[in-house]
Protein backbone atom coordinates (compact mmCIF):
# COMPACT_ATOMS: atom_id res chain seq x y z
CA UNK A 1 0.00 0.00 0.00
CA UNK A 2 1.20 3.49 -0.75
CA UNK A 3 0.73 5.82 2.21
CA UNK A 4 0.35 9.53 1.61
CA UNK A 5 0.08 12.28 4.16
CA UNK A 6 -0.57 15.97 4.30
CA UNK A 7 0.92 17.69 7.29
CA UNK A 8 2.20 20.99 8.56
CA UNK A 9 5.09 18.94 9.97
CA UNK A 10 5.93 16.12 7.51
CA UNK A 11 7.17 12.92 9.14
CA UNK A 12 9.15 11.84 6.10
CA UNK A 13 7.84 8.26 5.98
CA UNK A 14 4.96 8.96 3.63
CA UNK A 15 4.86 10.63 0.25
CA UNK A 16 3.37 14.11 0.29
CA UNK A 17 0.76 15.20 -2.25
CA UNK A 18 0.74 18.82 -3.35
CA UNK A 19 -2.58 19.67 -1.66
CA UNK A 20 -5.62 18.29 0.11
CA UNK A 21 -7.53 17.95 -3.17
CA UNK A 22 -4.74 15.84 -4.65
CA UNK A 23 -4.70 13.62 -1.56
CA UNK A 24 -8.48 13.12 -1.63
CA UNK A 25 -8.53 12.37 -5.36
CA UNK A 26 -5.75 9.79 -5.12
CA UNK A 27 -6.64 7.90 -1.92
CA UNK A 28 -8.82 4.85 -1.35
CA UNK A 29 -8.93 5.51 2.40
CA UNK A 30 -8.68 8.95 3.99
CA UNK A 31 -8.03 8.93 7.73
CA UNK A 32 -8.14 12.26 9.56
CA UNK A 33 -5.81 12.95 12.50
CA UNK A 34 -5.74 16.63 13.33
CA UNK A 35 -6.96 19.07 15.96
CA UNK A 36 -10.07 21.19 15.58
CA UNK A 37 -8.91 24.75 14.99
CA UNK A 38 -10.40 27.70 13.11
CA UNK A 39 -8.33 26.53 10.10
CA UNK A 40 -9.52 22.90 10.23
CA UNK A 41 -13.20 23.49 11.06
CA UNK A 42 -15.20 22.33 8.03
CA UNK A 43 -12.04 21.10 6.28
CA UNK A 44 -13.99 18.25 4.68
CA UNK A 45 -17.23 19.52 3.16
CA UNK A 46 -19.27 18.93 0.01
CA UNK A 47 -16.53 20.08 -2.37
CA UNK A 48 -13.87 17.91 -0.73
CA UNK A 49 -16.15 14.85 -0.60
CA UNK A 50 -16.84 15.28 -4.32
CA UNK A 51 -13.09 15.06 -4.97
CA UNK A 52 -12.75 11.66 -3.31
CA UNK A 53 -12.25 8.53 -5.38
CA UNK A 54 -15.30 6.38 -6.18
CA UNK A 55 -15.60 3.64 -3.56
CA UNK A 56 -13.32 5.43 -1.10
CA UNK A 57 -13.69 5.41 2.68
CA UNK A 58 -13.45 8.36 5.07
CA UNK A 59 -12.33 7.84 8.67
CA UNK A 60 -12.67 10.64 11.21
CA UNK A 61 -11.24 9.82 14.61
CA UNK A 62 -9.91 13.29 15.31
CA UNK A 63 -12.53 15.91 16.21
CA UNK A 64 -16.13 16.74 15.38
CA UNK A 65 -16.47 19.83 13.22
CA UNK A 66 -13.63 18.91 10.88
CA UNK A 67 -16.06 17.00 8.65
CA UNK A 68 -19.40 18.50 7.67
CA UNK A 69 -21.64 15.68 8.93
CA UNK A 70 -24.63 16.70 6.82
CA UNK A 71 -22.51 16.82 3.65
CA UNK A 72 -21.05 13.40 4.48
CA UNK A 73 -24.51 11.94 5.16
CA UNK A 74 -25.79 13.33 1.85
CA UNK A 75 -22.79 11.89 0.00
CA UNK A 76 -23.24 8.45 1.61
CA UNK A 77 -26.94 8.40 0.67
CA UNK A 78 -26.12 9.14 -2.97
CA UNK A 79 -24.66 6.09 -4.76
CA UNK A 80 -23.33 8.38 -7.51
CA UNK A 81 -21.19 10.24 -4.96
CA UNK A 82 -17.61 9.04 -4.46
CA UNK A 83 -17.31 7.93 -0.81
CA UNK A 84 -18.74 4.45 -0.33
CA UNK A 85 -18.45 4.39 3.46
CA UNK A 86 -17.36 6.30 6.53
CA UNK A 87 -16.29 5.47 10.07
CA UNK A 88 -16.69 8.26 12.61
CA UNK A 89 -16.11 8.37 16.35
CA UNK A 90 -16.33 12.10 16.95
CA UNK A 91 -19.22 14.41 16.24
CA UNK A 92 -20.09 18.10 16.32
CA UNK A 93 -22.64 17.49 19.09
CA UNK A 94 -21.63 14.83 21.58
CA UNK A 95 -24.27 14.57 24.27
CA UNK A 96 -27.02 12.28 25.50
CA UNK A 97 -29.43 13.30 22.72
CA UNK A 98 -27.35 12.01 19.81
CA UNK A 99 -28.62 13.65 16.62
CA UNK A 100 -25.98 13.19 13.91
CA UNK A 101 -27.34 13.05 10.34
CA UNK A 102 -25.07 10.01 9.91
CA UNK A 103 -27.14 7.96 12.38
CA UNK A 104 -28.90 5.02 10.77
CA UNK A 105 -26.93 5.01 7.50
CA UNK A 106 -25.87 1.44 6.66
CA UNK A 107 -22.56 2.60 5.20
CA UNK A 108 -21.60 4.72 8.23
CA UNK A 109 -19.95 3.08 11.22
CA UNK A 110 -20.48 5.32 14.26
CA UNK A 111 -18.73 4.66 17.56
CA UNK A 112 -18.07 6.66 20.73
CA UNK A 113 -14.82 8.65 20.92
CA UNK A 114 -13.18 6.46 23.55
CA UNK A 115 -9.91 5.25 22.05
CA UNK A 116 -7.97 6.52 25.05
CA UNK A 117 -10.29 4.85 27.55
CA UNK A 118 -8.18 1.77 28.23
CA UNK A 119 -7.89 0.38 31.76
CA UNK A 120 -4.32 1.61 31.98
CA UNK A 121 -5.21 5.13 30.75
CA UNK A 122 -8.15 5.39 33.13
CA UNK A 123 -6.05 4.19 36.09
CA UNK A 124 -3.33 6.72 35.24
CA UNK A 125 -5.91 9.52 34.98
CA UNK A 126 -7.39 8.56 38.36
CA UNK A 127 -3.95 8.55 40.00
CA UNK A 128 -3.10 11.95 38.52
CA UNK A 129 -6.41 13.36 39.67
CA UNK A 130 -5.86 12.02 43.20
CA UNK A 131 -2.30 13.42 43.22
CA UNK A 132 -3.60 16.84 42.15
CA UNK A 133 -6.28 16.85 44.86
CA UNK A 134 -3.71 15.78 47.48
CA UNK A 135 -1.38 18.59 46.38
CA UNK A 136 -4.18 21.15 46.69
CA UNK A 137 -5.24 19.88 50.12
CA UNK A 138 -1.62 19.99 51.29
CA UNK A 139 -1.35 23.58 50.05
CA UNK A 140 1.24 22.59 47.43
CA UNK A 141 0.05 24.51 44.32
CA UNK A 142 3.41 23.72 42.69
CA UNK A 143 2.26 20.07 42.62
CA UNK A 144 -0.79 20.89 40.51
CA UNK A 145 -0.35 21.28 36.74
CA UNK A 146 -1.62 24.63 35.48
CA UNK A 147 -2.38 25.37 31.85
CA UNK A 148 -0.92 28.70 30.82
CA UNK A 149 -3.38 31.18 29.23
Amino acid sequence: MTVQSLSRHPAGAASLPAALGTLLASSDVVSLHLPLTPQTRGLIGRAELALMRPGSILLNTSRGGIVDEQALADALRNPAHPPAAAAVDTFVHEHAAFTSPLFGLPNALLTPHVAGMTRRAMAEAAIRCADNIAALLADRPDGVPVVAP
